[in-house]
């Protein structure tokens, strides 16, 4: 690459070595979005020595009031490890994403919002009242992430041979993601080393799941125990639409599938868990250095299971 090459040109060989990177699919997918619609519209065209400090900062600063902290953030990681090629190249002396401010969401003091016991009842009740909700599978597939705290992607990724019925205990380690080329297909490798682990079911999820493995919906050799209508692979962006629009005819507008994560977390929290316990359950790779370091990590928590168990 020459040394007035234009931005679009080491990105596109940026983007080339993340496809051939073992990166997950996920993170290629948020990478190339960023870039084709973030950063190549605005610094597509401009030569590697035209992006200055006050240029990225104008890019961040527009990025973040039209989409948001989060695509601000992501954008700068994004032109950071392009420009973070040029220099490897020795197309640029330093990589000036270095010296452009780093804008930090400001924090609410309000607490994450979870659902009550008695709002979570009232949910599941809609839900099951919901004749469009109940043809999409999305009662059980809910109910399912309130006994458990999976994301989306990973209660689309469970299988029989995850669940152990005698010992009641779920091992997650997949989750069902989209790629390009292969389309939807389970990832077996989770987001992070903690993703990977094993946790103890409460009773009421136990007959669900017992449930969905005796009568199973839909005619497929794929073995799933939340698959599509058509008995293949869950798309979790399409049933978080689905899941959407659900929510709203429930008339929880506000709630999510991550409400269900927050939810479950409140419960064990006001159980008495410890908040290792609860990053255990839920597969989070904190909350400190030293417990990921030196404490035992992925085994059962039969607490979680009871505290879940007496949440709805």
């Amino acid at each position: 690459m020459p040394v007035d090459s234009r931005l679009s040109v080491v990105a596109a060989q940026w983007l080339a070595d993340i496809d051939d990177s073992d990166l997950a699919a996920g993170t290629k997918r948020l990478y190339r979005f960023v870039s084709e619609s973030y950063v190549l519209p605005r610094l597509g065209e401009l030569r590697l020595r035209e992006v200055t400090v006050p240029v990225i900062d104008r890019l961040l600063t527009s990025v973040s009031q039209e989409h948001g902290p989060a695509a601000a953030k992501s954008t700068r990681s994004v032109v950071s490890s392009i420009l973070g090629l040029a220099v490897r190249h020795g197309l640029l002396p330093m990589n000036p994403v270095r010296e452009t401010p780093a804008r930090r969401a400001t924090r609410g003091s309000r607490r994450p919002r979870s659902l009550t016991v008695a709002e979570t009842r009232e949910l599941l009740a809609r839900l099951d009242d919901d004749p469009a909700a109940v043809l999409q599978g999305l009662p059980d597939l809910v109910a399912f992430m309130l006994g458990t705290g999976l994301r989306i992607g990973e209660a689309c990724a469970v299988g029989p041979t995850d669940i152990d019925f005698a010992a009641s205990t779920l091992s997650v380690g997949g989750t069902v993601t989209r790629d390009r080329l292969r389309g939807l297909f389970i990832q077996e490798r989770p987001k992070s080393d903690a993703g990977r682990r094993t946790i103890a079911l409460p009773p009421r999820t136990v007959d669900l799941l017992r449930r969905r493995l005796n009568d199973p919906p839909g005619e497929s050799d794929l073995q799933v125990v939340f698959p599509s209508r058509k008995g293949l692979l869950r798309d979790p962006s399409n049933t978080s639409g689905d899941l959407r629009q659900a929510l709203d005819r429930a008339g929880f507008p506000w709630v999510t599938s991550h409400t269900f994560r927050k939810t479950v977390a409140t419960r064990l929290d006001d159980a008495g868990l410890s908040a290792r316990q609860i990053a255990d359950h839920l597969g989070h790779s904190r909350p400190s250095l030293t417990q990921d370091v030196y404490l035992g990590r992925g085994t059962a928590s039969p607490e979680a299971a009871e505290a879940l168990h007496r949440s709805f």
